[in-house]
């Protein structure tokens, strides 16, 4: 479970630089729609690591589905499909630390399911 929680927080901060004004991030956001489905996916990932301590069984798939949309919003972001316009240098950076970490929360998630009890 620790793995998991490292891997989550690690994709907390790597969302943290993706926001604008805060991160690397220098596009505005123009679209509410999409302002509404990072909203939900960051609570989301933060549910899914507060699920690492209290709610082991439900941790590993809120967070393998949460990797998911990560990794599809990282690759929209990537074509320009988020924000209307290309993904600046430092934000594909940001984007590609995304799916890398994404991958890890996968392959903790998955080991993690393997190991917890269903009575958990």
């Amino acid at each position: 479970m620790g793995r998991l929680r490292l891997f989550l927080a690690l994709l907390i901060v790597d969302w943290t630089f993706g926001f604008p004004g805060v991160g690397v991030e220098t596009r505005t956001s123009s679209n509410d729609v999409m302002d509404w489905v990072y909203g939900i996916a960051g609570l989301a990932l933060i549910v899914a690591l507060a699920l690492t301590w209290h709610g082991k069984r439900f941790a590993g798939p809120l967070a393998m589905a949460v990797c998911a949309v990560a990794a599809l919003l990282a690759v929209s972001d990537l074509f320009g499909l988020t924000a209307g316009q290309p993904a600046p240098a430092a934000m594909v950076v940001v984007d590609v630390g995304g799916i890398v970490v994404g991958a890890a929360i996968v392959w903790a998630a998955g080991r993690v399911s393997r190991r917890t009890p269903l009575t958990a």
